[in-house]
């Protein structure tokens, strides 16, 4: 019965530090507000996870092991599915985002599910299907499309008098982000300049 307690709990805490680390941050996150909301002792925490810093890692690679793996035979359509992710779990692009500014050499420690998803962007057709741009470069340009309409401010997502919550204006918005990805990708860059 021990293990699967230990389970419950290591799951419990993880939920807890994604809650936690996407609202605050990994400075402003408190490991007492994660035991807390867990249910846990804060020694469970540090005994799984080391420190506050290795339950950041953890709470961010369960977040990035829940978005889908790179697509690269649809890459277009991975950057809609991509974007719907983020819609459905906010704590994924929050969580991106606190990386970048708290710990963004956080990449030259990777984890197991960092490294399986950066191995699938070596793929050796990358510049055949990708348009003659590089897989990682394909791949920051759709992260920054899909955070991007998280980080607008509402009254330019309302121009025009949408409501940026309305599911017709996010609509509009995914399918621009996977066009601009088709012809980001397409052989010659897309349709011609007019």
């Amino acid at each position: 019965m021990a293990p699967r307690d230990a389970d419950a709990t290591r799951a419990r805490i993880l939920a807890a530090a994604v809650a936690e680390f996407a609202a605050h941050g990994l400075a402003g996150g408190r490991v007492d507000r994660i035991a807390a909301a867990a249910e846990a002792n804060k020694r469970s925490i540090y005994v799984y996870y080391g420190d506050k810093a290795g339950l950041f890692e953890a709470a961010l690679d369960h977040v990035i092991a829940r978005i889908e793996p790179v697509d690269i035979d649809d890459l277009p359509g991975w950057a809609g599915r991509v974007f719907d992710h983020m819609l459905a779990e906010p704590e994924a692009w929050r969580l991106g985002m606190w990386q970048v500014l708290e710990a963004p050499d956080r990449g030259q420690q990777q984890s197991d599910v960092t490294a399986a998803r950066l191995e699938a962007m070596a793929d050796p057709r990358q510049g055949a299907v990708t348009g003659g741009i590089a897989i990682p470069d394909v791949i920051s340009l759709v992260v920054g499309l899909t955070r991007g309409w998280f980080m607008t401010p509402r009254s330019l997502l309302a121009t025009g008098g949408a409501d940026p919550d309305g599911a017709e204006r996010i609509a509009t918005h995914r399918a621009a982000i996977v066009e601009t990805v088709r012809r980001m990708v397409a052989p010659g860059g897309g349709p011609p300049a007019r």
